[in-house]
């Protein structure tokens, strides 16, 4: 697959124009919009380059021509927290550091608390992803400070108890998913940001399982992962996941990729070519690309199960998910 153009995404035009700000703010939202849909078509690797192109342009026109309009300001920051998040799934990491503190330093200049905590919550999201336990805790724990009610609350709790099993806390992470769960179970609040729709209880499930994983607590992973698989079948495919097909994907390989550790091989089996196999090549995510690649390594391994390694060593020839990792 060929990457995006620039020019599908567009906002140079728009640009080069002398309008008011308003009229910029309304095309750097549109082109956030856009990139979105092109990442859910193509996928992170071939849409984040023409995303940070569009979001340096972006950032270009706040410097020269409008440091004070706090609408730019903040469709600035929404742009730059997208193409952080396509950066982040493309695995191109620094960029997609680079690209959330700039949302993050934009979003403060626009006085826009919501996307600040939006920026924050990536910069967790990836230093749990990195491995780095201790930095996504002290952002999680200077957010919690600040009194962030409602959903926000919940999305730093969940958040912090990915760093807390990282850091060997399994306790703690236990507690402090329960206080997630809990607190989303309650319903949504008045003033919940729009950004916080992706937080359901089958997502909250899937970073229970990821806890264990951290911990390496493999039997519990796999009952969390299990428990993420009920969720997803008990109202159909859209339901309690946001209507995701990189979520259910994403949980599909993360369950195959547990009980791979485990040695499972029966049940992966059953989960790689009835849950893994149907919709591969239809998601785009180099994340779920590299878990998968681990899966098919820990699969390989089943000596005794020559149809399972056959079919895992296909999966991967079909996906690309045998590729070595490139270096963060």
């Amino acid at each position: 697959m060929n990457p995006v153009a620039p020019e599908a995404v567009g906002l140079a035009e728009t640009l080069e124009l002398r309008v008011p700000p308003e009229r910029v703010a309304e095309a750097v939202r549109s082109v956030s919009a856009r990139v979105v849909a092109l990442d859910t078509r193509y996928g992170a690797r071939d849409t984040v380059d023409a995303a940070a192109r569009a979001a340096a342009r972006a950032r270009g026109a706040v410097r020269t021509r409008f440091p004070d309009s706090a609408d730019v300001l903040a469709a600035t920051a929404e742009l730059h927290q997208v193409t952080g998040w396509v950066a982040f799934d493309a695995e191109r990491q620094r960029l997609s550091r680079r690209m959330t503190l700039t949302a993050l330093d934009v979003a403060g200049g626009a006085g826009d608390r919501s996307m600040e905590y939006f920026a924050l919550s990536q910069l967790a999201m990836q230093d749990v992803h990195l491995w780095r336990p201790a930095e996504a805790r002290r952002v999680c724990e200077a957010a919690l400070a600040a009194g962030p009610a409602g959903s926000v609350r919940t999305l730093f709790t969940l958040r912090l108890a990915r760093a807390t099993a990282q850091e060997g806390e399994r306790t703690r992470a236990r507690k402090l998913i329960g206080e997630t769960l809990s607190r989303y179970l309650e319903g949504p609040r008045r003033g919940d940001p729009a950004w916080t729709w992706w937080l359901t209880e089958a997502e909250i499930a899937w970073h229970r399982a990821m806890a264990d994983a951290d911990a390496g607590a493999w039997g519990a992973a796999v009952e969390a992962f299990d428990r993420v698989a009920e969720l997803i079948g008990a109202g159909g495919r859209a339901a309690g996941t946001g209507g995701s097909g990189r979520f259910l994907f994403h949980a599909a390989v993360s369950r195959l990729w547990a009980l791979a550790r485990v040695r499972s091989w029966e049940e992966a089996e059953t989960v790689l070519v009835r849950d893994v196999l149907p919709d591969l090549g239809s998601v785009a995510s180099v994340r779920c690309e590299r878990r998968l690649a681990e899966a098919v390594r820990l699969l390989d391994t089943a000596r005794d199960r020559p149809s399972l390694r056959d079919t895992a060593r296909w999966c991967a020839e079909r996906s690309g998910a045998g590729v070595p990792e490139a270096p963060v």
